[in-house]
Parts: C-alpha cells; sequence; structure tokens
C-alpha cells in the first residue's frame, strides 16, 4: 500500500526531529496537568490510583488498632504521595510520552493534536512549537538533515550574524 505524499513527507519530517532530539540538539517538554487525564493517550489510570489506594489502606489499616497513630500514617501519606508519588507519575509519564512520540510519525502526531507538548532547541530554549496550535513540521523543516541548524533556528557555527558580515 503505498503512502500518500503528506505522509511520506510526515515520515521524513519526524525522522528529523527524531535526529535532532537523538542529538540532543531539540527538547520535548510535557504538560504533566494536560497529559495526565482521561482521554490522553498516555494516561495510565493505575499508575495514578494504586499508589494512592496503597498509601490510604495502609494507613486505615492501623486505626483501628490506634486513631492516633492511623492519623499520622495518613498525614504521611498525604505527604509522600503528593512529594514521592506524583514526581515519580510525571517522570514516567514524560519519559513514555516522549518514547510514544518518538516512535513513528502516527503517534507523533495523535499526540500533537491532542497538546500538553513543546518543542525547543536546546542552544535556545525561547524558540519552539507549541502543540496543537504549532506548526511542527514547519519547525522540522528547518533542520537540515545531519547538519548544523538553518536559518532562523540559529547560526551555524562560524558564521556571522547578517549584519556583521564583511565582503
Amino acid at each position: 500500500m503505498a503512502r500518500s505524499s503528506r505522509a511520506a513527507q510526515d515520515y521524513r519530517l519526524h525522522e528529523r526531529l527524531t535526529e535532532a532530539y537523538m542529538a540532543d540538539r531539540i527538547r520535548i517538554h510535557v504538560d504533566f496537568n494536560r497529559l495526565n487525564r482521561t482521554g490522553s493517550p498516555v494516561f495510565d489510570p493505575w499508575e495514578n490510583v494504586v499508589p494512592l489506594v496503597t498509601l490510604i489502606l495502609g494507613s486505615l489499616a492501623i486505626m483501628p488498632f490506634d486513631l492516633v497513630a492511623g492519623t499520622v500514617a495518613l498525614v504521611v501519606a498525604m505527604f509522600g504521595y503528593a512529594f514521592l508519588v506524583r514526581p515519580w507519575v510525571a517522570d514516567r509519564l514524560r519519559k513514555r510520552t516522549i518514547e510514544n512520540m518518538l516512535r513513528n510519525a502516527h503517534n507523533w502526531q495523535v499526540l500533537w493534536s491532542f497538546g500538553g507538548v513543546v518543542v525547543t532547541l536546546v542552544q535556545n530554549p525561547r524558540i519552539g512549537v507549541v502543540a496543537p496550535g504549532g506548526d511542527w513540521r514547519g519547525f522540522a523543516r528547518r533542520f537540515q538533515s545531519g547538519q548544523e541548524l538553518g536559518p532562523g533556528l540559529g547560526e551555524r557555527p562560524g558564521s556571522a550574524p547578517p549584519g556583521d558580515r564583511t565582503t
């Protein structure tokens, strides 16, 4: 089955972005609050529910024997969830999102259309594109395959800014 020219172009652009990510020229930032909810392609409800239920049930199991110790365990569980479990879930979500985006152009497109992703340059984090409204294809076109960044995304080594060129 032949791919359309648009799909073939998307695959080439996706390859450029994947190469740039592997070469540490771009970064992919993930919005935890947007992607960690029902309907997100990378949301895992068990990853969110099981640790919370385990912490609550553990503290509730203590309460029949000692109410004060059970209450203290509940407070400790609350802080444990906020400062240990949530960052762990955020890190796993970030890794899963990036892995899925880099796997193929279809996954990239699905996650891009959902939003919650920002792609920026490593050298200049102010230059980037935000999903879903940003043009990731235009961003990827600016990369010359295997080379340094093209015009508009940074200067090539050894080249001077346009106003500083001498003839």
